[in-house]
């Protein structure tokens, strides 16, 4: 499984940037599995030190796992994209990145509209 590092891509920070500004609102996640039933994957144990992981198969053979860390005393909650697949390498970075950016939007819909009411951060009324 390649972590976005482990893709050569010139839209490398792009991502990495558009996962963080997100990565916040996802401690408003509370049901993983709901999240999941969402964006259409499945809820995943990667085994990474991750709090969730959520993977969604983008092509047969090309898959993006989401991997979550709550924030702590020491670091800010972090999402990352890592994907797998037999055929991940066919995809250009360029359409890799804008599909993994459309769904960490997903993600933020989903916060959005679980929980109503509750002042969100403002990426979540952005998207």
């Amino acid at each position: 499984m390649a972590d976005i590092e482990g893709k050569v891509s010139p839209h490398q920070l792009q991502v990495k940037g558009a996962l963080k500004m997100r990565a916040a609102a996802l401690e408003y996640a509370k049901d993983i599995g709901a999240l999941a039933r969402y964006l259409g994957g499945a809820v995943e144990r990667l085994e990474l030190g991750e709090d969730w992981a959520v993977s969604k198969e983008l092509y047969p053979g090309v898959i993006v796992n989401f991997a979550f860390n709550k924030a702590d005393d020491e670091f800010p909650a972090r999402l990352r994209a890592l994907y797998s697949g037999e055929k991940v390498g066919m995809i250009k970075g360029d359409e890799l990145a804008t599909i993994t950016i459309s769904l960490a939007n997903q993600l933020l819909r989903y916060v959005r509209e679980s929980n109503p009411g509750v002042k969100l951060p403002e990426v979540c009324y952005k998207v």
